[in-house]
């Protein structure tokens, strides 16, 4: 796979720890170089988890400190017209790893894999980055890291 910043990635027949159920996932590289990717560990969703109230594209801020990014369904946000289906959120909560690719390379050869939906586009990259950055949970060297990666987009 061609790791690259803002690759968005279905992750076929994710098995979820709480209920043991699988379905596919989206998951979003904020940030890659030679040897790791920074992305959203915890995925997106299309469930209101935390039952926020407004839905209006982009970054809002529930209850004064949680971040999150609410992408509409239908919305072109990458290459090749990719949009998600239906409405989806990304809530910034202890969500943000850094991880090397080697532990991505078992992942993309099985038929669990990793499938490359497009790339984000760099403004709705760069919004994302910077509603992420607005979490009080990310540690504070990947802090550091994609604040310097947001000036380059």
């Amino acid at each position: 796979m061609n790791w690259k910043s803002g690759l968005i990635l279905r992750i076929k027949r994710y098995k979820f720890e709480d209920d043991n159920s699988t379905r596919d996932k989206y998951s979003i590289v904020l940030f890659a170089n030679n040897e790791y990717a920074y992305l959203i560990h915890c995925l997106t969703t299309t469930q209101n988890n935390y039952q926020v109230n407004g839905t209006n594209y982009g970054c809002s801020v529930h209850n004064g400190s949680m971040p999150y990014y609410f992408f509409p369904a239908n919305q072109v946000v990458g290459s090749d017209n990719f949009f998600f289906e239906k409405n989806t959120f990304i809530f910034f909560q202890s969500n943000i790893r850094k991880e090397n690719f080697s532990k991505f390379e078992h992942a993309e050869k099985t038929p669990f894999g990793l499938i490359s939906l497009g790339i984000l586009t760099n403004e709705e990259l760069k919004r994302v980055i910077k509603c992420a950055l607005k979490s009080k949970f990310i540690p504070k060297v990947l802090l550091q890291e994609l604040s310097q990666f947001k000036v380059q987009l």
